[in-house]
């Protein structure tokens, strides 16, 4: 397991917004964790290259340059480079909030909004939001505020139990224990063990592990590892049955994602 470098969050996140919306360029170095913290703005989290996970009490999100995550304000969270990122947030003031999402979630990065991402890390902070440069982040807010939802987040059980589970295929991906068998070992029915899981996720068993696999996959791929140690660490008979697995579940194939997502 890589050693992570626990880092501070930006000065911005410690003071009042200046500004309706303020924009916050930062590098992030591979393995660098910056550390648990809330503030009470909406932010949207975007890495223009590379791979981030962001954490909160209730879940992980990973965030590929096309999708970008929506924190909701007062949420504790903390955001970890699995490669080298160079991200870029939007803080919005609660007046703007209205039509943007009421929960933390992954959104759609469309080339249009990646554009306009682009042209907005050119800001100063003195910007005028009145002017040209306010229009461009009141733009990019409504671009926001219509993007579609995308499942990359993984829903965490709080139950004892289930956390047994997430815990063990976390340490061991390969394992391909069925409800029944983990109902045995840990003296539960694995009915039991179904409805807490659809009750505390929102996601049966299997669903949920499927997500668990393709963040793990995302991980392991921004990492170079190769396909046929990807499938092999996940449990996969073969490389196809993986690859079939992840174009399902994100539409592209595990090479052309590391193409579109991590080439610079």
């Amino acid at each position: 397991m890589p050693s992570f470098k626990e880092i501070s969050p930006s000065k911005e996140s410690t003071k009042a917004l200046s500004h309706p919306i303020t924009v916050i360029n930062r590098a992030i170095a591979m393995n660098s964790i910056i550390k648990k913290h809330r503030h009470n703005w909406g932010q949207f989290i975007y890495a223009n290259q590379g791979v981030l996970t962001v954490t909160t009490t209730n879940a992980r999100y990973i965030v590929p340059p096309e999708q970008g995550v929506w924190i909701t304000p007062e949420t504790n969270h903390e955001v970890t480079a699995i490669s080298p990122v160079e991200l870029t947030s939007f803080y919005f003031d609660n007046v703007l909030l209205k039509d943007l999402p009421q929960e933390c979630c992954v959104l759609c990065v469309s080339d249009f909004l990646k554009n306009l991402i682009v042209e907005a890390k050119n800001i100063g902070k003195d910007y005028s939001w009145q002017e040209t440069d306010g229009r461009l982040l009141r733009l990019i807010r409504d671009r926001i505020s219509s993007a579609a939802n995308v499942t990359f987040q993984l829903p965490s059980p709080r139950d004892p139990k289930l956390l047994s589970i997430l815990n063990k295929l976390q340490s061991q991906p390969s394992n391909r224990n069925t409800l029944e068998q983990w109902g045995n070992i840990l003296g539960a029915s694995a009915r039991s063990l179904s409805r807490s899981f659809k009750k505390e996720t929102g996601l049966s068993y299997s669903e949920w592990r499927q997500r668990l696999y393709i963040q793990m996959a995302i991980t392991l791929i921004s990492k170079g590892e190769s396909i046929s140690n990807i499938s092999l660490d996940l449990g996969y008979e073969s490389s196809s049955a993986f690859i079939h697995m992840f174009k399902n579940k994100t539409g592209i194939t595990p090479g052309l994602f590391l193409q579109q997502n991590l080439v610079p």
